[in-house]
């Protein structure tokens, strides 16, 4: 009897299997109408609703430009090719700018070397200094204006003495000019014009061709040491 129970389950089971698995494959899966959100990366604004099913007169995102690889590809080409041409748009305005200023920088320089150079040889001439060509020599020009102003040009050694050495002859350089200053017939304390932007041109000019009164220095000649004779 339980044989017989087990042989009438089996054939049960065997015969409704099939059209089971039949079953299955006849119902058609449900489809998710839910309309897809599509959120904008450059925007903060509340994404809109676009539907993207593939059935006929479906209403499309034609504001999306990027749909394949190839079109993404190309954007991001032109892209990378707009920052380039924009990168070397600028990196052109900064060398023009470079350049303007540097060449600006060399005229300006060499306009005032050259007009400082002649101010102190003219001063160095009417006080009656004997080698006013030093105005033109760097370093030479600065021991010239030291020995018109009455100032040791040694001290120019302390030049060597980092820091505080070149702060000690910008003081003794100020001192001699404000001297010279004095002996062209002006006020010492007129030497602060050097304080303001081109006011050293301007104090240049004052006592080199408008002088007041002038002053002699007496002249710095280079002698050989004088030989000694041994007294018997």
């Amino acid at each position: 009897m339980s044989k017989l129970k087990l042989f009438l389950v089996t054939l049960l089971v065997l015969t409704l299997l099939p059209l089971g698995v039949v079953r299955a494959q006849e119902e058609e899966v449900p489809v998710d109408d839910t309309p897809i959100l599509y959120q904008d990366p450059t925007t903060d604004e509340a994404p809109d609703e676009y539907m993207y099913t593939t059935d006929e007169g479906t209403d499309w995102d034609w504001e999306w430009d990027y749909d394949t690889a190839d079109d993404l590809l190309y954007t991001t080409q032109g892209q990378d090719a707009a920052d380039v041409a924009a990168g070397l748009l600028g990196a052109g305005f900064m060398a023009l700018f470079a350049g303007v200023y540097m060449l600006f920088a060399i005229v300006f320089g060499l306009g005032g070397y050259i007009f400082s150079a002649l101010a102190l040889m003219k001063i160095g001439k009417e006080m009656g200094y004997e080698n006013p060509w030093f105005a033109w020599i760097p370093i030479l020009n600065s021991i010239m204006m030291l020995q018109l102003g009455g100032q040791n040009p040694w001290l120019l050694l302390l030049l060597l003495i980092p820091g505080i050495g070149a702060f000690i002859v910008m003081i003794i350089s100020i001192i001699a000019l404000a001297n010279i200053t004095e002996k062209r017939g002006y006020e010492k304390l007129l030497v602060l014009l050097i304080l303001i932007p081109f006011g050293m041109f301007v104090l240049l000019y004052l006592l080199a061709w408008k002088p007041k009164s002038n002053t002699s220095t007496p002249k710095v000649e280079s002698t050989p040491a004088q030989e000694t004779t041994p007294t018997m």
